[in-house]
């Protein structure tokens, strides 16, 4: 099996990134699948707090035995949101009283 794959990467923003995977098995003309996955950014001072919004489309076989050999047709949609609990200096300072006196 010979597998074919475009991807591509935008930025509208330093925050919002999209991209895009288009892979095609070229031994079964209609086995396709695309991949596009949006993903924001929402707190601009934390790295990993992010909302990801990922639609995937295309054909799978039914088995991977050689006596069914069914496509089916696949489409799924999906949200993730990744929040990082950083706490902050300021809190932590204040919730130890032992260090102001050090």
């Amino acid at each position: 099996m010979v597998l074919a794959n475009l991807g591509t990467n935008y930025s509208f923003s330093r925050f919002v990134t999209t991209s895009v995977l288009v892979q095609m098995d070229t031994s079964n003309t209609q086995a396709v699948s695309a991949n596009i996955r949006l993903c924001y950014q929402f707190r601009h001072d934390d790295p990993f707090s992010d909302l990801f919004v990922i639609y995937n489309t295309g054909t799978r076989f039914a088995s991977l035995s050689g006596s069914n050999l069914e496509q089916l047709r696949e489409n799924r949609f999906e949200v993730k949101l990744t929040y990082s609990f950083t706490p902050s200096l300021q809190r932590l300072h204040h919730s130890n009283p032992q260090q102001e006196e050090l």
